[in-house]
């Protein structure tokens, strides 16, 4: 699949739909950012449960090898 990098996206000329495009554009900007918040907190809660079970299983065979 190949980019076209000669596109230009055409902006409305009515300044009220203009208006309505931006704030659209902002809305989903900012949707975007929660979602990328949720998805890393998501993924450090993974990683700190996988911390946690990989200790869990280190103690483990400490005690069956001690």
């Amino acid at each position: 699949m190949e980019l076209n990098m000669d596109f230009v996206p055409q902006l409305p000329r009515d300044s009220d739909q203009l208006k309505q495009t931006l704030a659209k554009a902002h809305s989903n900007c900012q949707e975007m950012e929660l979602v990328r918040l949720q998805l890393e907190e998501a993924i450090s809660r993974l990683e700190a449960e996988n911390r946690q079970r990989r200790r869990q299983q280190l103690e483990n065979l400490e005690n069956v090898f001690f």
